[in-house]
Parts: C-alpha cells; sequence; structure tokens
C-alpha cells in the first residue's frame, strides 16, 4: 500500500466515508476553535472540554443530517449502478444541489437583515440563512473533490489524499488558528477573569492552594486541550457514522425503493438517538435535583424554638415539609439579642422579626398554599409591623440571607418576610416551575392588598418586594404587561431585584420602552452602589424599584435568543459594558452554549468572603438593600453590619460542614456494624 492510499483510508476512517460526514467534521472541528473565546466569567478545563464536546456534536450532527438530504436529492437524480462514472456524476450533482442551497441561504440572510426590535422569527430566518450558505458551501467543496476523485479513478494520488483528508485538515488549521487567538496572553483578559476580592477585607476568592500562574502557558494547555477534543469528536463522528450506515443497510434491504433516502434517515435516526440520551440525562438531574433539594439537612435536626418564625411553637406550618432551604431560612432565623448587638438598640427598641415560609409540600395546590402564607402571618403576628416584605426565593427555595438579614438589623426586627416555594431544583434547572412561581405571587399579593387595606393607614405595614435570580423572575412576572403600575396596583412601596435573568419579559419590556412602562423613572438598574450613586440626586430621589444586575452575571445574560439573535452586549467592542470581553464574538450555537456553561459556574461562593462577581451580589447587598428599601444607616453601623453578615455566615457554614461530615463518619459506622451484626450500643456508641 503506498502511502497516499494510506493518508486516504486514515481520512476516511476520521473524516468519515461519505461526503456528508466528511462536511460534517470539517464544519464540527473548524467549530471547535470558536468555544474557546472568553466567556463572561472564568472557566477550566472540565468545562472547556464540556463546551467544545457540545458544540462540536450538535454540529456534527446537524450538518451530517442536511447534508444527507443532499446526498438523498443527488442519489434521486442521478442513478446508482456501480461505476465510477455514475458516482462522479451523482456527486456533480450533490455539489450542484449543495450550491442551490447555499445561494438560497445568502438571499435569506440578505432578506432578513439585522433591524432594532425585530420579531424573533426574522432572527430566526437570517441566522437559518447564514447557516445554510456556509454549510451549503462547505458541502460543495467537499463533493466537488470527491467528483473529482471519482472521476479520476484514483490515477492521482493527491485527489485522494485531498478527497479524504482536506475538509479535516482544513477544520483543523481554522481551529488552531482561532484556539491561538483567544489564547494568546492578554493582560485585560486576564484581569477581567481574575478571581475577585472582598472590598471590605481584600480575601481573594480564590482557594489558598491556588497557584499564582499556571503550571502550563494557556496557550499550550488551550492547543493540547483543542488536539484532545477533537480526538474525542472524531471518535464520536466514526460510531455515529457505523450507527447511520447500520440503520441505512437496514432500510435499503427492508423497503429498497427507499434506499436512495437510507442515508438521511440513518443519520436522522443517529440524531434521535442522541437527542434521547441528552433528554434521559436531564430527566435524571431532574429528579436528582429534586431529591436533594427536599433532604434537611445534617446541621438541622430540630424545629426552631422561636415563636416568630415558621415551624415553631404555635406554627400552622408543619417544620418537616419546609424542605432544606425553608428549614435553612427559619432555623437561621436572628434573635432580638443578635440585632441589639449589631446596631447597638437597647432591647426595648428591638422585636423578633417574623419569617414565615410555606414549602411546596406544606400544602397541595397553589391556593391552598397561598391560604396558609396568609394564616401563618396572621399568626406570627406580621400585621404588627412596619414592614412586609415579600420574598421571592431562587429555584431551589433559597432567600437570599444577607438581603434577609439586612432587613431585619436595620428596621430593629420590626419586620416579617414570607416567602412561597415553586420548586426544589436549582433555577437554571427550574424554569418549567416559573409560572407556578408567578401564579404564586401574584394570588399572595392579591390577599396581601387587600389584607393591607383593611388596617388604617397609620398602622399599615409598608409593602416591599424582594427577588433573587429565579426569584425576581417570578416576581416581576406578577405584574407582566403592567409595567411599573403593577407595583402600584398592589400597593408594593419599593422592590429589589437581584440577579434579573434575561429571560424575564418584564424587565425586557422595562429595558425595551422605559418611558411608557415607566414614565415617572421610578425603576433602575445599576450592577453596584456605586453605580447608583454616581446618579444625580434628583433622579435618584424618584428612584423605588432597584434591579441589582452585575454585567459579567450570565444569569442575565443567558437567553434562548443567543442561538439565533445577535446580543445588545456583544456589540461594537466600544459599546460593550464592563466585565465583557472585548475578543468574544457572537457565533450562534457556540455563544448560546459558552454562556450556558457560564451559567453553570456563575455563583462560586467562599463563606465570610464577599464579593462583587458573575451571581454573587454579597459584597453590595447590604448598602443595596438599605437604599432600595430607604432604610437610614449610619457608616459605623454598616460597617458592623456588613462584619456581622460576614461573620455569621462562616458560623452557620462551619456547622453545616461539621454536622454533615459527622453524619456521614456516623453512617459509614452503622453500615460497617450492620455487616458485622452489632449494635450501636454494644460497640458503645451514642444512640440518636
Amino acid at each position: 500500500m503506498d502511502a497516499s492510499a494510506l493518508v486516504g483510508r486514515l481520512g476516511r476512517a476520521l473524516a468519515g466515508g461519505d461526503p456528508a460526514e466528511r462536511t460534517a467534521a470539517l464544519v464540527s472541528t473548524a467549530s471547535t476553535g470558536t468555544t474557546f473565546m472568553p466567556g463572561l466569567i472564568a472557566r477550566d478545563g472540565a468545562d472547556q472540554a464540556m463546551a467544545t464536546g457540545l458544540v462540536a456534536a450538535t454540529q456534527y450532527g446537524l450538518v451530517v443530517t442536511s447534508q444527507s438530504i443532499s446526498v438523498a436529492i443527488a442519489r434521486r437524480l442521478v442513478g446508482d449502478d456501480g461505476t465510477q462514472s455514475a458516482a462522479a456524476r451523482r456527486l456533480a450533482v450533490q455539489a450542484g444541489v449543495g450550491l442551490v442551497l447555499a445561494s438560497a441561504g445568502a438571499v435569506a440572510e440578505r432578506a432578513a437583515s439585522a433591524r432594532p426590535g425585530e420579531p424573533m422569527r426574522r432572527a430566526v430566518v437570517r441566522t437559518a440563512g447564514r447557516r445554510t450558505l456556509r454549510v451549503g458551501l462547505s458541502g460543495v467543496a467537499v463533493s466537488a473533490l470527491a467528483s473529482a476523485e471519482a472521476a479520476i479513478g484514483g490515477r492521482h494520488a493527491w485527489i485522494r489524499v485531498a478527497s479524504s483528508s482536506a475538509g479535516l485538515v482544513a477544520g483543523t488549521a481554522l481551529a488552531a488558528w482561532q484556539i491561538r487567538r483567544y489564547r494568546a496572553d492578554d493582560p485585560v483578559e486576564a484581569a477581567r477573569l481574575a478571581p475577585p476580592s472582598d472590598p471590605l477585607t481584600g480575601r481573594s476568592s480564590a482557594p489558598p492552594d491556588a497557584p499564582t500562574a499556571p503550571a502550563v502557558p494557556p496557550l499550550a494547555r488551550s492547543l493540547l486541550l483543542g488536539g484532545a477534543v477533537n480526538v474525542g469528536l472524531q471518535s464520536f463522528a466514526a460510531l455515529e457514522g457505523v450507527f447511520a450506515r447500520s440503520v441505512a443497510a437496514g432500510v435499503r434491504h427492508v423497503s429498497p425503493r427507499t434506499g436512495w433516502a437510507a442515508g438521511a434517515i440513518g443519520h436522522g435516526v443517529a440524531l434521535g438517538a442522541i437527542g434521547a440520551g441528552v433528554a434521559a440525562g436531564v430527566e435524571y438531574a431532574l429528579r436528582s435535583a429534586d431529591a436533594g433539594g427536599a433532604a434537611i439537612d445534617a446541621a438541622y435536626t430540630s424545629a426552631p424554638t422561636s415563636a416568630a418564625v415558621s415551624g415553631g411553637p404555635g406554627s400552622g406550618v408543619p417544620w418537616s415539609s419546609l424542605s432544606r432551604e425553608g428549614v435553612r431560612f427559619v432555623n437561621m432565623a436572628l434573635t432580638a439579642q443578635e440585632i441589639s448587638d449589631v446596631t447597638g438598640a437597647s432591647a426595648a427598641e428591638v422585636k423578633e422579626p417574623v419569617r414565615a415560609f410555606v414549602g411546596l409540600a406544606s400544602a397541595p395546590t397553589v391556593d391552598a398554599r397561598v391560604d396558609l402564607a396568609m394564616s401563618e402571618l396572621e399568626r406570627l403576628g406580621a400585621f404588627d409591623r412596619s414592614v412586609i416584605c415579600v420574598a421571592s426565593p431562587t429555584g431551589s427555595g433559597y432567600v437570599n440571607y444577607v438581603a434577609t438579614e439586612t432587613l431585619e438589623h436595620l428596621t430593629r426586627g420590626d419586620c416579617a418576610t414570607v416567602a412561597l416555594q415553586y420548586s426544589l431544583r436549582p433555577s437554571f434547572l427550574s424554569l418549567d416551575r416559573v409560572s407556578m412561581g408567578r401564579e404564586q405571587n401574584r394570588a399572595l399579593l392579591h390577599a396581601l392588598t387587600w389584607r393591607l387595606r383593611a388596617i388604617p393607614e397609620e398602622r399599615r405595614p409598608r409593602l416591599v418586594g424582594f427577588g433573587e435570580s429565579l426569584g425576581a423572575h417570578t416576581l416581576q412576572d406578577a405584574f407582566l404587561h403592567e409595567g411599573v403600575s403593577g407595583l402600584h396596583r398592589v400597593g408594593m412601596d419599593r422592590a429589589l431585584f437581584v440577579g434579573t435573568p434575561a429571560g424575564s419579559s418584564w424587565a425586557r419590556q422595562w429595558r425595551s420602552d422605559p418611558d411608557r412602562v415607566d414614565p415617572e423613572g421610578q425603576a433602575v438598574e445599576i450592577a453596584s452602589w456605586p453605580d447608583w450613586a454616581a446618579q444625580d440626586e434628583g433622579r435618584r430621589d424618584g428612584q423605588r424599584f432597584f434591579l441589582l444586575s452585575h454585567h459579567e452575571d450570565p444569569i442575565t445574560r443567558f437567553d434562548g435568543a443567543l442561538a439565533v439573535q445577535q446580543p445588545d452586549w456583544l456589540g461594537p467592542v466600544d459599546t460593550r459594558p464592563p466585565g465583557v470581553s472585548r475578543l468574544a464574538t457572537w457565533y450562534p450555537l457556540t455563544t448560546f452554549v459558552l454562556t450556558l456553561v457560564d451559567v453553570t459556574n456563575a455563583l462560586s461562593t467562599v463563606p465570610g468572603i464577599f464579593v462583587a462577581h458573575g451571581h454573587d451580589y454579597r459584597s453590595d447587598l447590604a448598602r443595596v438593600v438599605a437604599t432600595a428599601y430607604g432604610l437610614e444607616v449610619a457608616d459605623d453601623e454598616l460597617r458592623r453590619l456588613e462584619d456581622a453578615l460576614r461573620a455569621r455566615e462562616v458560623v452557620w457554614a462551619e456547622r453545616r460542614l461539621v454536622a454533615e461530615q459527622l453524619f456521614r463518619a456516623r453512617d459509614a459506622v452503622q453500615r460497617q456494624l450492620d455487616r458485622w451484626g452489632t449494635s450501636e450500643s454494644d460497640a458503645g456508641l451514642p444512640e440518636g
């Protein structure tokens, strides 16, 4: 076997045997380079490999399926008698079909050019046209080379090598160039992606043992990683090709008359199998998240003793129904003494703050949970307080304790916070529960509005709102299509929305047309407290509804539209907000996947180290809560509060860690004793 034949066979093994597979190998391999562009936040090697693999595999599946349609059309138009000349004609027709499709794609892209405020369907048409053009031209090149190889009959070795390997080599070269461009040392990018520090203490959020410089230069590491991922991709592509050809062979055997479409059917079935596998993985993740969210931490083994919180003495909500986050919320409630110690207020000036929480398992329906919440607020004395805060929790049921404790300290405990749970999963796995959260918040606010109107105005508590992450989305959705007037309708005096997801339609409507939905300028979006303070005083005085959103927070940026439409934050470099890379470029699938990966890493906290980065808002939260709710605080008290918030977070984190480790150790000992047939008392272990 000569060298050219060996290279050709190797190329066919890696890039696939037919033009559809070779085109898919070209496009998917080239796309791996784009996945190395900087994201909103730093990602490690595992995240990079996941993003690269996901983009490349998706590209391969989509391209091989679409190109197999061109193959099927060519087979239908040109018969195949097994001769080289027939194969050459068929491949030439396939190239022609690809050219027609590419031309149609170019027309569609031009006809649906971008416009401000355009409907999503226009963006879909434009992006589909752009993709059809580029993939079509790639298919034309691959099919033309394959046609030349068939026509010449293998007489020229270079044609054989080029036909089987050129696409893969070109894709790899393009990917390598892009990786080098994105991973070259850049001091601006290095500073942007560096671990943030606590502005109050100066402590870095990076682990103590983190290296100050990478052991392998970023460029070299990225190139090695890219090569490894490409090897994995081609292995995956080879398996997909074998599977698709097996299905195609079965189709030809069962229905010879449809043999011309067998290849397209085979690749379609392969793509469907991949989709089914992904769906099964998602379902498993959702079930695991539900189970984890329902479990109660080992640190909380008994109900709270305070009569001012749900699950405590006299509460109508069973403590065991509160889930992990609900139990944390009520068991971590501040005492009057703790508030007095931090604020310096006398015991007579401080009250025990009310915390009402209704879990997903506390009542079976939305109406029942709202009724239970209203009854609970009555029992706990919430309507005798000066402030009632409706806190819409995140997907897991988490209510930000920094915000809650700040409100409780600054009101000297004269407040009540109520939260209704709508999911047990993290926010990014709870998007299917947004409608339930919206419905619960609307019903609760409706009930609260009527109850508060029955209280004389001089004794009526102020109603304020708080939502973080998906909680901000579900609370804002209660006012959908009403703008700021919706908050006025329910009597909400002030509100704070932290890390509002990009999917919030209320926020999108407000940003796109603030003059219509907020004519008095009462809503404001800031990235930090200094951002707010930098405004002129007249503008600040009228602001009552705050959106706190970091520029580099993936939660506030990730949206399904990223797959088809260039976002404003990836516009011209000189218009990009701080925190967004100047090197990043919008690629439909790649940007969608990279931002999705960023979402999974948006929140990485170290107890006691408050930073303002990504989806972590603790650093600014105390001061922003005071400003948003119109609560006065002196600088010295604010500093004591900030110190207390950090110290308390560390204490509770240590308690949970120790309790969890002891629980695991005891569980391991118990399993061993069970295998031995020995009881705890026989082994000298304390029971319980």
